[in-house]
């Protein structure tokens, strides 16, 4: 009996509304990049990165990730200085085209971002001097070998369905409140995912290529809730 009892209790509840929860289980991933990598890796002679992106859907919201990997230098005759390391963000994005059944995105949100690096800088101390002494060049060198940093960021942007499951768009990105550790051989230019380290807040841009990859067809609630249609391929 308590089994045909438990039966019915699951059959009832499938048909509360309680059953609207279904609404909170994932209906895709998507993974994307920045393809903007390939023209620093060909164009630049400064930096190289490379950034993936993945996020998961919640009904109106997305968790987002992204993680990526950076190097960064320069080079002078009087310095030289190198940068590299990974950096990882974290957050959630709220989205406003929550009714279109084409799944398009417009967002804004926040990340906690942490990256980890190290760097160095070779430079002549006889450049500091300022003056004509005469002395011989001397070259020293200042780093950090497990330097850490970490900031928050409000991000906002858009994802546009291209065709099928391919998407793409941008993230606008407002970086603040940003901290160093373990820094004290050298105050780091350059911090992953960050960029220079010159105020502790800045503007970044990222733009993605991604590929939705879907679990299950998304349900697209309107009418405060009273109508459910169901999402474009």
């Amino acid at each position: 009996m308590k089994y045909i009892f438990s039966l019915f209790f699951l059959c009832s509840l499938a048909h509360s509304p309680f059953a609207q929860v279904s609404k909170y289980v994932p209906s895709a991933v998507k993974i994307g990049a920045d393809p903007g990598a390939l023209g620093y890796m060909v164009l630049s002679k400064k930096r190289d990165f490379f950034e993936l992106e993945a996020d998961i859907d919640i009904d109106k919201f997305f968790l987002v990730a992204n993680y990526g990997v950076s190097e960064y230098r320069l080079d002078d005759p009087t310095f030289s200085y190198e940068n590299n390391g990974s950096y990882l963000k974290m957050g959630l994005d709220y989205n406003f085209m929550h009714k279109d059944p084409k799944l398009n995105i417009a967002f804004i949100g926040f990340r906690y971002a942490m990256a980890s690096f190290k760097d160095k800088l070779d430079y002549n101390t006889h450049t500091l001097l300022f003056s004509d002494t005469g002395w011989p060049s001397a070259w020293q060198q200042a780093a950090n070998a497990d330097a850490r940093a970490r900031w928050v960021e409000l991000v906002s942007g858009l994802k546009v369905k291209v065709v099928n499951n391919l998407y793409m768009g941008f993230t606008v990105r407002y970086q603040l409140f940003m901290k160093t550790d373990q820094t004290e051989g050298l105050k780091p230019y350059y911090i992953p995912g960050f960029g220079k380290n010159v105020k502790p807040s800045s503007f970044g841009f990222n733009y993605y290529v991604s590929y939705r990859i879907p679990f299950r067809k998304k349900s697209i609630y309107v009418d405060k809730e009273k109508e459910v249609k169901e999402a474009l391929k």
